[in-house]
């Protein structure tokens, strides 16, 4: 049974932890070009508070809204709600963002899935036999990027040994495929691949030669012996794993009052088992 991830305090919900998490490391973006998917709430606060704290030149669109560097205060629920666009210095078409993905012109983006594998491959099309699926996704939208992204990073709200398997079921987002140099010699683009992958526990990044998912830092409240017991695939496991930072007085200052002034990543829910 899932159980709601906690990071041992009332002082930050885990979805404030992973947004700031998810920020911190979009300063190596800065100056670059991404966006998020539709239902992408905690990256979509992530890129805000990225752009008012560690990288002031990102360049990010809030999917479906196709607002570009939007300035919004009260976090929407979802980048395709019209609210994601506040104050954007631009916006796209649709068909305009869905052709800068799929030409490779995005340098980074966040994808998430159903299951994702010990590669960094993403399935969002189903569960199960195609003929009868148990559980039927939304299909390749937005997710068959990976491909062409220079940076992908990936997402999970729910941390089980379902969700982070062995190989997916289907790819419906090409990460490091089958390992080793796969997705170069599949893809044949010049991208650098799946760089980290955020959960409610831990955040996870990919050995240097293999591309194996490798346990990079534990989240307060857990420890990697519960990363290890609920995850579905072998992970690389350093002998020292740090904890994730918490979030500081002054990022949890930001967010709260000039990325999420209603509170919604305080209800997002994020789980473990």
């Amino acid at each position: 049974m899932a159980e709601a991830a906690h990071p041992g305090t009332d002082d930050y919900s885990m979805a404030e932890l992973m947004a700031v998490a998810m920020a911190r490391a979009l300063e190596a973006e800065d100056g670059c070009l991404g966006g998020v998917g539709a239902a992408a709430v905690v990256p979509m606060a992530a890129a805000r508070l990225a752009v008012l704290t560690v990288a002031p030149n990102l360049w990010w669109f809030a999917g479906g809204a196709s607002g570009l560097n939007p300035t919004f205060d009260r976090l929407p629920t979802s980048s395709a709600d019209p609210r994601a666009a506040l104050g954007s210095t631009g916006k796209k078409n649709m068909l305009d963002v869905v052709d800068m993905g799929a030409t490779g012109k995005w340098d980074w983006g966040f994808n998430g899935g159903l299951q994702i594998d010990k590669f960094g491959n993403i399935n969002m099309i189903g569960i199960g036999p195609h003929e009868n699926l148990k559980l039927r996704g939304p299909g390749t939208v937005g997710t068959i990027w990976t491909g062409t992204l220079k940076r992908p990073y990936l997402y999970i709200m729910h941390h089980a040994a379902r969700v982070l398997v062995d190989r997916v079921d289907y790819i419906s987002g090409p990460g490091w495929l089958a390992g080793g140099n796969s997705r170069a010699e599949v893809i044949g683009r010049e991208t650098e691949g799946p760089q980290l992958l955020f959960t409610p526990i831990a955040v996870l990044d990919f050995t240097e030669d293999n591309h194996q998912l490798r346990l990079k830092s534990v989240h307060p409240g857990y420890d990697r012996e519960t990363v290890i017991a609920n995850t579905g695939c072998e992970l690389v496991v350093p002998d020292e794993v740090p904890e994730t930072a918490p979030p500081s007085e002054q990022e949890l200052f930001v967010l709260r009052n000039h990325v999420d002034r209603d509170g919604v990543l305080k209800e997002v829910r994020a789980t473990v088992g």
